[in-house]
């Protein structure tokens, strides 16, 4: 079983672009639900601002996919990337490290794949292969962290950034919406010295955020229009498949806006000034070049990394031939026991003997075919399946 995966990303896309392949978590119910249709039982979806990937483990031949993927999104004629096995692994080492992000090395993407890794887990759409790879990728990232130390950096840091330069950030009223990282990350560096105001669709998703910060004010989402004229900046990154403020909303007030949601939260024709993705392309520029100075060695660790996991996921696989014909074996013996037991007059102490005489005779018919899973010598779960007549799927 390999690691595959279908996506797009900054570096095939515009912005506007890649608010197309944007999965809500009812999106990603639906994708995975195709995916099973056509025999993919395992999948962790991951959905940023800079990326829409689809990661699955695969046996058979996954060409499929890149049609199943763009047909689900109307578009298909857009550009998108397939990688397997090894490519695979190395395109999730890279991503989680922040090397394939816009702004490299930035500290949000860590978190967005443990999101993603939580939510297929509460889905139960993935299996024991693809949360080890993204278990194992996520411990060896935080390893890196601590190896490679660097300033906190992240679109969040930028945005404030930007902020600074166009006004003093005190005793200002800023309305926020969406209860996501992003959203929750401007918390830390807005709330000693101004007023927040939260705008989001589930209040108690934000019951963890009012314990730390008890003066952070909460409004019904429905009525986040309501304060636009009480504000001086608005900020949005709420994962709503549309735009949730028109320009017609926003353009009565003298307030500033920030906009990190994929697709856009603000309508782009406001003439409200509007911090973005695309206008902080300059300063993600600058800092990049800053930030590569360790590059080198974390792609060294990361190549080591791939030879660690494949390895990992021939002994998982291993394991479960393993298991299959260990199991097997002692359902031959218990149905023997049975058919023997009802045409015997056998003492408790006789079937007793019996019982474990069939059971370790059978397992020990399995010692040669276990011998040669372990060295190597038998690799093919479906030719064990057909030599042994195990019926049920490998998973």
């Amino acid at each position: 079983m390999q690691l595959a995966v279908i996506g797009v990303s900054h570096k095939q896309l515009s912005l506007e672009e890649r608010g197309v392949f944007s999965f809500t978590d009812t999106k990603q119910l639906e994708f995975s639900g195709l995916l099973l249709n056509e025999g993919i039982e395992q999948c962790v979806i991951l959905s940023t601002c800079n990326r829409s990937e689809v990661y699955v483990m695969y046996e058979q031949d996954i060409d499929f996919l890149k049609s199943l993927y763009l047909n689900y999104f109307n578009q298909p004629q857009s550009s998108c990337y397939l990688k397997k096995g090894k490519e695979a692994l190395r395109h999730l080492l890279k991503v989680t490290c922040g090397l394939e992000s816009m702004l490299v090395r930035e500290d949000q993407i860590l978190g967005q794949v443990k999101r993603a890794l939580e939510f297929s887990k509460s889905m139960q759409l993935g299996g024991k292969e693809i949360y080890f790879l993204f278990q194992e990728t996520i411990n060896f990232v935080k390893k890196i962290k601590t190896e490679y130390v660097q300033p906190s950096l992240s679109l969040t840091h930028l945005a404030i950034a930007e902020l600074n330069e166009q006004f003093d950030l005190s005793n200002r009223k800023i309305l926020i919406c969406g209860a996501g990282e992003i959203s929750r990350s401007f918390v830390p560096y807005l709330y000693k010295d101004n007023t927040l105001i939260f705008a989001n669709r589930t209040r108690s998703n934000l019951d963890d955020l009012l314990k730390e910060f008890p003066d952070i004010q909460i409004i019904p989402f429905e009525n986040r229009k309501d304060v636009l004229s009480e504000i001086d900046i608005l900020i949005s990154a709420t994962a709503s498949p549309h735009v949730i403020f028109d320009a017609k909303d926003l353009d009565p007030y003298p307030i500033y806006a920030v906009d990190l949601a994929l697709p856009k939260d603000i309508d782009r024709n406001t003439v409200v000034p509007c911090i973005d993705l695309e206008s902080l392309e300059e300063r993600i520029h600058m800092n990049n070049q800053l930030r590569t100075q360790d590059e080198q060695k974390i792609l060294d660790a990361i190549e080591e990394m791939i030879t660690h996991l494949s390895d990992k996921l021939d002994s998982i696989k291993n394991d479960y031939m393993i298991q299959s014909l260990q199991k097997k074996s002692l359902e031959i013996a218990d149905h023997t026991y049975q058919l023997l037991s009802r045409k015997l007059s056998l003492s408790k102490k006789d079937e007793y003997v019996l019982e474990k005489t069939l059971r370790a005779a059978f397992m020990q018919v399995m010692k040669e075919p276990i011998h040669f899973i372990k060295n190597g010598q038998i690799d093919d779960v479906a030719i064990i399946h057909k030599l042994f007549d195990i019926k049920e799927d490998i998973k």
